[in-house]
């Protein structure tokens, strides 16, 4: 039913903004119009301001029965589905809860050409009393990002394959092989994320299995961040089709989520067991992937706001440019929509 609801919902987006330029192009034909009619000399009536195309008004009539009509009968199938399902009792699972107290973590640093970022961000990671290993999982940088992050003390893994994704996950393939970790946290080595913040995350795998930082919060972005409205809009919406795509009535969502491509995550070593022979995709959207990956395997799934800052050196992703950052949202959008 998830997959039905997202297209159905991207379906009425589009039918509402064909709709809103067609009526666009309607007022500006009358409008015309009636200019013409005004320097012929003649007075115009109300009919001339109104659209008279009888194809137009066929398309309003469509258009109104199916928002004031379909819609509405497809909303109240779906929230009486949700309440047979909710009587009946639902299918989720809970992991054992944790003590947290003494749990082992190792941190995993993304890396791409990130020689001025790289050392701060390791020593910042490092400087937490409950990290016990940080890795770099590097993707053939062509300076000297792992030369430096051995300089601080971390340990590089060198990806083959190129790609954001094949970075992370050879990155999680590597703590879970390299390291005895009960606790593996994924995030990035330009210096966006601030590393006390896993004192916000880590906490919730005491009683789930995977946490994600969301960087929508405004007032936890620092000036010169790349979370401008074009990225938060974007991340908002993306995450809407997500909590359709695993819809659940009560809770709008079986995941409450506001930022698909946020990298600073931490997971249970035996959750990451489970979810990493399915990891598959290399490029950019692979953030998404993991949620939704991780919503289909049962894990509990939750999301706390995290500080955000500007990065160090130049971006390679969505923040790079608009062209860029449009080109990415589409591949998440198939993603989330199609798979």
């Amino acid at each position: 039913m998830g997959k039905a609801l997202v297209i159905a919902f991207l379906a009425t987006l589009l039918l509402l903004v064909a709709t809103a330029v067609l009526l666009l192009f309607e007022l500006a034909s009358s409008l015309l119009h009636v200019v013409s009619l005004l320097l012929a000399g003649r007075s115009p009536h109300l009919g001339d301001f109104l659209p008279a195309d009888p194809a137009f008004r066929l398309w309003l009539y469509l258009v109104g029965v199916y928002l004031l009509l379909l819609v509405p009968l497809s909303v109240l199938l779906v929230l009486l589905h949700g309440l047979h399902l909710a009587r009946k009792g639902g299918d989720r699972t809970f992991p054992p809860p944790w003590d947290m107290r003494g749990r082992r973590t190792a941190v995993v640093l993304t890396a791409l050409d990130d020689e001025a970022a790289i050392g701060g961000a390791v020593d910042e990671y490092r400087s937490l009393p409950d990290v016990g290993t940080v890795l770099v999982a590097e993707n053939a940088s062509g300076d000297r990002t792992a030369e430096v992050a051995r300089q601080h003390g971390a340990q590089v893994v060198t990806v083959k394959g190129r790609g954001y994704g094949h970075t992370c996950i050879g990155g999680l393939r590597a703590a879970l092989e390299l390291t005895d970790a009960e606790v593996i946290v994924l995030t990035e080595g330009d210096g966006t994320f601030f590393a006390e913040d896993l004192r916000k995350l880590v906490p919730y795998l005491a009683d789930c299995d995977l946490a994600l930082g969301s960087r929508t919060n405004r007032e936890l972005n620092r000036p010169g961040s790349q979370m401008d409205w074009f990225m938060a809009w974007g991340n908002l919406f993306l995450a809407f089709l997500v909590r359709l795509r695993f819809w659940d009535s009560p809770f709008l969502g079986a995941i409450q989520l506001t930022d698909v491509g946020c990298t600073f995550r931490a997971i249970r070593r035996q959750a990451l067991e489970r979810i990493l022979p399915e990891l598959s995709v290399g490029g950019m959207y692979f953030s998404p992937h993991m949620i939704m990956v991780a919503v289909r395997n049962h894990l509990s799934v939750v999301e706390a706001p995290i500080k955000f800052r500007e990065r160090v050196g130049p971006s390679k992703g969505a923040g790079h440019s608009r062209r860029r950052a449009i080109s990415i949202g589409w591949e998440m959008l198939k993603e989330i929509t199609l798979r």
